[in-house]
């Protein structure tokens, strides 16, 4: 939705640019209509570094698991156990993924311009356009829409790479460290257990210290 809101705005931006030029948008905006783009501006730029924090803590998160493979990787180096991670899940190839956000995104953007756009005619005291919105002079709307969309999917799929290759690197060293694992199972011996025996001094020395000496024979 936030990545919808972002689109709408620059989307909405580069239309009216397109129509009215630079001077007629600059206008445009100190309009009492769209009073409100430079503050929803701001707000949208506040999310924005609040997922920018997420995608922080992501990375982060990525980190602690490659320092945890390669601990468990010295434990076990070293004779100790470690704790196993989860083994990893399939995930869909990078076209289908880039699909699957951009049409969502730019259907999302469309719906959000023409309820903006039938909004601002109500506000101005005309009617509502309806369909007639993404019509006329506006024509081009939606097509600005989709370009727009397709530039922030694409924004976040190489966000999403960045990630991957770096989640690609700690699954290989949590894969090496479970295979290690189950070799250590598989070849370790198996020690029996002392016996806890009490040998006695007789045991140690030996009984023969303890009988008596044969008699010496005397000379006649």
């Amino acid at each position: 939705m936030l990545l919808a809101f972002v689109g709408l705005w620059i989307g909405h931006t580069l239309e009216y640019l397109r129509v009215l030029g630079s001077d007629g948008l600059l206008a445009s905006l100190a309009s009492p209509v769209h009073a409100y783009m430079l503050p929803v501006a701001g707000l949208l730029a506040t999310l924005s570094a609040l997922f920018g924090i997420r995608l922080l803590r992501a990375w982060q998160a990525l980190n602690r698991r490659l320092d945890q493979a390669a601990s468990g990787l010295r434990r076990i180096w070293r004779g100790g156990a470690a704790m196993l991670p989860d083994a990893p899940v399939g995930r869909p190839s990078p076209a289908v993924r880039l699909v699957s956000l951009w049409l969502p995104l730019a259907t999302a953007q469309i719906a959000l311009y023409l309820v903006q756009e039938n909004v601002e005619a109500i506000a101005r005291g005309l009617p509502a356009p309806g369909w007639g919105a993404v019509s006329g002079i506006h024509w081009a709307a939606p097509l600005v829409h989709l370009y727009v969309a397709l530039l922030l999917a694409c924004c976040v799929r190489i966000v999403q790479v960045v990630l991957r290759r770096r989640e690609a690197a700690v699954e290989r060293v949590e894969s090496l460290l479970r295979a290690a694992a189950r070799r250590i199972r598989r070849v370790a011996p198996r020690v029996a257990a002392p016996r806890s025996t009490v040998r006695t001094p007789q045991h140690r020395l030996g009984w023969h210290l303890w009988h008596r000496p044969p008699p010496v024979l005397l000379g006649i």
